[in-house]
């Protein structure tokens, strides 16, 4: 199965696990996200795009450091609703003094946002 391709196929019932997600997003050379079972793919990035997000990121992160925060870009997963939806958010900022990462990824396991 061609894991680029996933997200373009004709919509069937059938839905992934989170398990399954996470094991055809590690082989794809394509990002998808995740949400109730079903895989979208994401556009690639462009210039002004990443620029906006750096310009967000610094603010942020200027403004949030000295609060113990942290600020993320947009290559972390982030389990947002517990196993249902699984984004790849542009910017994630958290204050929190634990974050856990899923099992063997870079991927960031939010409970509150």
């Amino acid at each position: 199965m061609n894991v680029g391709m996933l997200a373009n196929q004709p919509r069937s019932s059938y839905r992934y696990t989170i398990d399954e997600y996470l094991t055809l997003e590690e082989k794809s050379e394509v990002r998808h996200e995740f949400y109730n079972g079903e895989l979208y793919a994401i556009a690639g990035g462009t210039v002004n795009h990443n620029l906006l997000i750096d310009n967000v990121k610094d603010q942020l992160k200027g403004q949030t450091k000295a609060k113990g925060c942290r600020v993320f870009t947009e290559n972390m997963k982030v389990d947002v609703l517990s196993g249902m939806y699984m984004p790849y958010p542009d910017v994630v900022l958290t204050c929190h003094d634990s974050i856990e990462l899923l099992p063997e990824a870079d991927d960031l396991i939010a409970d509150e946002l």
